[in-house]
């Protein structure tokens, strides 16, 4: 037997003997894929300009996640991470700067650290997937994805902070190995199984809570694969769900679905390199826009005040 196989089959023990409820299903009764790619061996996509557009100047300090609305066009949401409130920021996609901001009630940033948009449970609804996911010194038991329908915006919003009072689900779980801190999270729309790329790993590992995920009672997400690439720090999957970004601190990876390829089998081949010029001081954000290009926001780091970029796709 593989070191491999001995150890997932040490994992779906750990997570079988566990009193709490695993969302195993036929889609993920695999073995955890293996990435064995050099990064230096990986060739560049050639669908996108090759240096991004600055939109303008942010004012968030430490914007830590970005996603394209899909209910309000032209604008983006993003959300600042550990130590900031609560909230979450609308941004004009074509200056950088924000228009509105929203707090829901019962909704609470101990370290928010990406969001995705996709489909939930009730069909045909835009929902925001707000990962609570950080955790800096790997100790927390637990971890929570917010889930929720995406909050319309309003002029009378603009300029202002509004409190929203909506139903939200609360996904909690934990890992079947050890505690992890995540900044990149990821939804497939086919699926909407959701995944998680860590961050202070070794490798990136890769985990993934299927649908439906439990609500308000902890599970174990399963560990999907190990990338061969470390740090991740943020993932978008396109609205079609062909297409993912995953950045780390200078390079951005890229993956295309080919036929018939579920969402685990993409992201356990060696990707593409899509642009990223100029290389920000401390870029915690990336998403697609409806067209197929992307956007990419930095935190503030060493006195670098953050740009919205644009890469659009040729």
């Amino acid at each position: 037997m593989s070191i491999f196989k001995y150890r997932y089959l040490l994992l779906l023990l750990f997570s079988c003997s566990s009193n709490e409820e695993n969302p195993m299903d036929q889609r993920h009764t695999h073995i955890p894929f293996e990435s064995t790619y050099q990064e230096s061996d990986l060739i560049f996509a050639d669908q996108f300009i090759s240096e991004g557009e600055s939109k303008g100047a942010s004012t968030l300090l430490e914007a830590s996640g970005l996603v394209y609305s899909r209910k309000n066009p032209g604008y983006l949401w993003s959300h600042q991470d550990k130590g900031n409130d609560s909230r979450l920021f609308l941004l004009d996609s074509k200056t950088g700067k924000t228009v509105a901001s929203y707090r829901i009630a019962g909704i609470i940033n101990r370290d928010w650290e990406d969001i995705e948009i996709g489909p939930g449970p009730e069909a045909g609804v835009n929902y925001i997937y707000l990962g609570d996911v950080g955790d800096n010194d790997q100790v927390y038991q637990e971890y929570t994805i917010y889930r929720f329908k995406e909050p319309l915006f309003e002029e009378t919003h603009r300029g202002k902070i509004t409190d929203l009072s909506m139903d939200f689900d609360k996904i909690i779980f934990n890992y079947p190995d050890k505690s992890h801190d995540v900044e990149a999270l990821m939804v497939d729309p086919g699926t909407k199984d959701i995944y998680l790329a860590t961050k202070r790993d070794f490798w990136s590992m890769l985990f993934v809570a299927p649908y439906p995920q439990p609500i308000d009672q902890r599970f174990t997400v399963l560990h999907a694969g190990n990338f061969s690439f470390r740090r991740a720090l943020a993932g978008n999957v396109s609205q079609n769900g062909e297409h993912v970004l995953i950045k780390n601190d200078d390079r951005i990876f890229y993956w295309e679905r080919e036929k018939n390829e579920n969402f685990t089998e993409m992201l356990s081949r060696a990707p593409k390199l899509a642009p990223y010029n100029p290389v920000e001081a401390q870029g915690e954000a990336i998403c697609f826009d409806p067209l197929g290009g992307y956007y990419t926001l930095s935190e503030f780091s060493n006195g670098i005040i953050p740009e919205l970029y644009h890469y659009k796709k040729k």
